[in-house]
């Protein structure tokens, strides 16, 4: 049975999900009950708070995503994830993983606030940032691969063995979007 945390969250991601999907269909409006960051916050409780673009530092690198605020979630039961507006990030999760993969993370949901829901997109968008900025080589690919390498498919993901391959093609090919 799902903890009432865990269906809340669900739901939010479900929401989100639906939400940002109908923000990338052209001529499509946004909803107006769209959470902002600080609504989200406060809906979530805990320690979640917001930082405006500029503010966040991933193991002393600023990290930003445009205009785009990030909410600070060690309740999220994911790394981070993107709503429409604004990114979150799990900063208990991500104490555990190396720079790289932090800043890939983060450069994965920015991608979905540039390019859309699509998840392979997302991937292609962060690694293509991390070699254009600097912070991604082919030793960082693979420590992405490592980590992500035992994720299964789901209704929203390849298998991690397949995100793999794309992104090593993505990191080679700068002409991929």
């Amino acid at each position: 049975m799902e903890t009432a945390f865990r269906l809340v969250s669900r739901v939010w991601a479900l929401l989100a999900l639906g939400i940002g999907l109908m923000a990338f269909v052209p001529g499509h409006a946004i909803a107006d009950d769209v959470p902002t960051p600080e609504e989200y916050a406060e809906h979530v409780g805990g320690d979640a708070h917001v930082l405006q673009p500029g503010e966040l530092k991933l193991d002393g690198r600023q990290q930003v995503c445009g205009q785009r605020p990030t909410v600070i979630d060690s309740q999220l039961d994911d790394y981070g994830a993107a709503y429409p507006g604004f990114l979150i990030l799990n900063p208990k999760l991500l104490a555990k993983v190396s720079t790289p993969v932090k800043l890939w993370i983060f450069a994965h949901e920015c991608g979905h606030q540039f390019r859309g829901p699509d998840e392979e997109t997302a991937d292609c968008f962060a690694v293509q940032r991390g070699r254009r900025q600097g912070w991604l080589d082919e030793n960082g690919i693979e420590e992405i691969c490592q980590f992500i390498a035992p994720a299964k498919g789901d209704s929203m993901h390849f298998a991690g063995s397949h995100r793999c391959a794309y992104m090593r093609q993505c990191f080679a090919d700068p002409s991929i979007r």
